[in-house]
């Protein structure tokens, strides 16, 4: 079966986990716009991508597993945005933004998505040979 579970399946099913972490925290954020001194999340997953797939280049195998194994190692970073405070009370969530973003991620789960059904499709069809 992990004959089957390609570079790009892994590379969406990530996308999606950063994707739903990222979400996660915006609704945290959302949630607690009210709550004074609450610092803002956000999350990061392009550099833990990029830093865990040049580790396993500089490797002295190389092999394609090795690939595989950096990319399923990477994960979303959530951080907390200290030095932010949109109130006077020290809240640090910018609801507009927040809700622009949750938006924005909303449609990138929906492409994602779509994407891993087209590859699902693709796979089905080489797989009953029509």
């Amino acid at each position: 079966m992990s004959m089957l579970y390609t570079n790009s399946l892994m590379m969406l099913e990530r996308a999606m986990n950063y994707q739903w972490t990222k979400f996660n925290a915006i609704s945290d954020n959302i949630v607690n716009a009210e709550t004074p001194n609450y610092k803002a999340k956000y999350v990061t997953f392009e550099e833990a991508l990029d830093s865990s797939i040049r580790s396993a280049q500089k490797s002295p195998s190389r092999k394609i597993s090795s690939v595989r194994s950096a990319i399923d190692r990477a994960q979303p970073i959530v951080h907390v945005a200290e030095n932010e405070s949109m109130r006077m009370d020290e809240n640090g969530v910018n609801v507009a933004e927040q809700e622009t973003e949750a938006t924005r991620t909303v449609y990138q789960m929906q492409y994602t998505m779509d994407a891993i059904n087209s590859n699902l499709s693709l796979m089905r069809t080489l797989i009953r040979g029509q």
